[in-house]
């Protein structure tokens, strides 16, 4: 009996092992299977298969996704440590070190890199993610970079998003090298370095792909990638700088399918346009902080074709940097071609060699699963361009014609509360800012607001400094007090979704110091905010603008809105850009009431009875009618386009910052691309921007910069003539008075009577636009 026993056990145990190993090799068959798809004629070199998310060799190697290591997939950075490049320099230490010639391949493996992940992007279904990509700038680690994600070829990427036409992801990202500057920040130059090289392109070509169809070239798991010149490259990697590996989701079966590898563009050649702008090299070394266009980097991911019409909230993106030092132009020479027009002097055979074959994607540093996200159906439909050369728009019989959505609309970086350019001064007036401004500019002709939303950065500020925001007390608990409890969604919802949209935007500035100091200024979330908008949104107006909400745009003379006025200039000039110089308005004395801060010294109670009380703006008063006081008469001297705003066309200006539009089409065209002389000197074009000199008759910006209760403090000495210092507060000129910018310094003005003035009112203002703000306020709720 017992024998038989045995016999029967040593039976069911051989039926076990049988089953065991048969569903092992079929598991195994499975996942090495190819689902073999529609070949892509814009990406030939796309080879799509599956793959089931536990096997070792899934798309993020032996790291696997999520805490079970199966699923669901999650964002996460793979870093390379800095020491991975040493071997492309003689001497590594060295503070500018030079690479050898040709450059050694680095060895890297997926064991050495350094594996993030952010909870907070779990992609565990089509819901979940929807709902990140109406987040996506809140979400992204944008505030981790550089503390904890530390990897300088890495883009620091704010914003992404499909484009327009539904063809590429665009992809936002910052130069992280550029937040501190300095003697002081020697090592951080040194080690950022890398950021520059991002901006430059490079040129590769896919391996073994010579003399194989489509059908074997998508059996190659392993597709790998060399340097090379521009002339030996493949089509799509003549100026590239980034894979794209593009993955779509099955949530249903939990698998993540591998769709292919595309090579990233530019929307104009950075090292090109520095070379125009007459720059030796694109790396700013000590306190160097004026190439405006190297602060934000642009690029597109291409999305396969195949894929362009599929639900985007199934697929992922992986973007991984084409690693090589940065080239310093005055050392290296430049990466041009024939092409080009510009000097051919970085040789890429000699420098690079010709067997430099890039790591495999799996053992490189890394952003992996990005959402890929659509912009709002709203915006989805394909705008019909405008003719683009000056002597079409003349011709044109109503330029003001086309199918965009919009005809002018505005972009803004704003916050409840805020700290100006060296943290000296908190300003916390936003909610009653943003509310005035947007309703001053839906009366002058914009059709559409974009309100970037900073408040969030505020909670992270006093976190990171281990504070507590004094503006929602001390006794909040530790978990509250991290938490926004406030933003700028109760003024954005007082207006109808057709006009005004909010894009929650906490990425903190990575750098509020003045532009004078030895560790000059780089308001990174701001720049980043204003590429985003321009990128997202450009394609769907004629015109558009980037101003803060202390920057009122005012239309002049008989004009009663700011499209009558771009009408005329497509229609009779075809200009691009309009300029507006910029000053900083007084507060009426007659608009501020008395005011106490036992916070600040100069408005106390004690002080007060020594000295005039600190004022304040009346709550009856609007902004604009309090600091409708001009300090510079109009039309003002050149001497203020420095800080310039503009109204420009998005389809003309590639990139703009803050004040200025660094990169035009203009700018950006190649030789190839051009009739007659090639000029390498660019400078303004007089043809397709100008500034608005006639002020009273055409236009003017009123910056109703806060002046704050301190600031008033002095008056009693500053406001009188010949005084040592300037007067904050505005005692307006007769009209009629003259104004001379060689006096307006030395408080010499003053009226018939002899009795101390300092600023002009604006009468169009007073008489016209103040009662048509006054009268739209009123039908709209407070927002605080």
């Amino acid at each position: 009996m017992n024998v038989h026993r045995i016999l029967f056990c040593r039976l069911f145990l051989l039926i076990g092992l049988f089953i065991t190993f048969f569903t092992s090799i079929t598991l195994l068959a499975w996942q090495e299977h190819l689902t073999y798809g529609v070949p892509d004629p814009n990406h030939p070199f796309f080879h799509p298969h599956s793959l089931a998310s536990g096997d070792p060799r899934h798309l993020d190697g032996n790291l696997q996704h999520g805490p079970n290591g199966k699923w669901p997939p999650v964002l996460s950075v793979y870093m390379e440590a800095p020491s991975s490049t040493d071997i492309w320099y003689n001497d590594p230490s060295s503070q500018k070190p030079k690479p050898k010639a040709p450059l050694p391949t680095r060895h890297t493996n997926r064991q050495a890199l350094t594996r993030l992940t952010f909870p907070s992007m779990k992609y565990s279904s089509i819901d979940t993610t929807s709902k990140i990509c109406n987040r996506i700038p809140s979400l992204l680690p944008i505030d981790d970079f550089g503390s904890t994600i530390r990897d300088p070829y890495l883009p620091w990427i704010h914003d992404l998003f499909i484009s327009h036409d539904g063809k590429d992801v665009n992809v936002i990202a910052q130069n992280r090298r550029r937040c501190h500057k300095g003697k002081h920040h020697n090592e951080d130059l040194k080690f950022w370095e890398g950021q520059v090289s991002l901006f430059q392109p490079v040129a590769i070509k896919r391996l073994n792909t010579a003399n194989k169809t489509y059908a074997n070239l998508i059996k190659d798991e392993n597709i790998q990638y060399r340097l090379s010149t521009h002339k030996e490259s493949d089509s799509d990697g003549i100026e590239t700088r980034f894979i794209c590996r593009f993955k779509s989701i099955d949530h249903t079966q939990q698998i993540v399918t591998y769709q292919g590898e595309t090579l990233s563009t530019y929307p104009f050649n950075y090292e090109f346009v520095n070379w125009r702008k007459q720059k030796s090299t694109m790396v700013e070394d000590g306190k160097e902080q004026s190439s405006f266009w190297l602060s934000p980097l642009m690029f597109n991911c291409p999305i396969p074709s195949h894929l362009q019409t599929t639900n985007p909230l199934s697929l992922l993106l992986d973007i991984i940097p084409i690693r090589t030092p940065t080239r310093r132009n005055n050392r290296d020479g430049f990466f041009f071609h024939e092409g080009h027009g510009g000097p051919m002097s970085f040789d890429a055979k000699k420098m690079w060699g010709t067997d430099h074959i890039l790591p495999k994607v799996e053992e490189s540093g890394r952003w992996e699963n990005l959402p890929v996200c659509a912009l709002p159906m709203s915006l989805t439909m394909v705008p019909s361009p405008l003719p683009v050369d000056h002597e079409s728009a003349k011709k044109s019989a109503d330029v003001t014609t086309n199918k965009k959505p919009h005809r002018l609309v505005a972009c803004t970086w704003t916050s409840a509360l805020h700290q100006r350019r060296g943290n000296e001064r908190r300003i916390t007036d936003g909610k009653a800012r943003l509310r005035e401004w947007i309703a001053f500019n839906l009366q002058v002709g914009f059709d559409h607001i974009y309100v970037f939303d900073n408040t969030g950065a505020n909670a992270t500020i006093f976190r990171l400094k281990n504070e507590v925001d004094p503006d929602f007390g001390k006794d909040a608990s530790k978990s509250d007090r991290y938490r926004v409890r406030d933003d700028l969604r109760s003024v954005t919802d007082l207006f109808p979704s057709s006009q005004v949209t909010r894009i929650d935007w906490p990425a903190t500035i990575c750098n509020n110091n003045r532009p004078a100091h030895n560790d000059p200024g780089e308001r990174s979330s701001q720049y980043a905010a204003e590429a985003a908008c321009r990128t997202r949104y450009g394609p769907y107006t004629d015109w558009m603008a980037s101003m803060d909400p202390d920057e009122y745009l005012v239309p002049m003379g008989s004009h009663t809105g700011w499209k009558e006025i771009l009408d005329k200039v497509d229609r009779e000039e075809g200009r691009k850009v309009l300029k507006f110089r910029s000053t900083r308005a007084r507060p009426l004395l007659s608009a501020l009431v008395p005011t106490y801060d036992e916070g600040v010294e100069e408005c106390t109670h004690e002080m007060a009875k020594q000295h005039n009380q600190c004022l304040v703006k009346s709550e009856k008063k609007t902004y604009l009618e309090t600091y409708n006081c001009e300090y510079i008469k109009s039309p003002k001297p050149e001497r203020f386009a420095r800080a310039m705003k503009q109204l420009y066309r998005p389809d003309f200006v590639l990139s703009h910052f803050v004040h200025y539009s660094t990169v035009t089409t203009d700018l950006a065209t190649e030789k190839q691309h051009t009739q007659g002389a090639f000029i390498k000197q660019i400078t303004t074009n007089d043809k397709t921007e100008r500034f608005v000199d006639d002020e009273l008759g055409e236009g003017v910006l009123i910056h109703a910069k806060t002046t704050v209760p301190a600031e008033t403090f002095s008056r009693e000495k500053m406001c009188k003539p010949n005084a040592s210092s300037h007067c904050m507060v505005g005692i307006p000129c007769p009209d009629d008075l003259a104004f001379s910018d060689a006096l307006h310094q030395k408080n010499v003005f003053h009226n018939e009577k002899g009795e101390f003035c300092n600023c002009w009112m604006n009468r169009k203002v007073e008489n016209y636009w103040l009662p048509k703000l006054t009268d739209a306020l009123s039908n709209i709720g407070s927002g605080l």
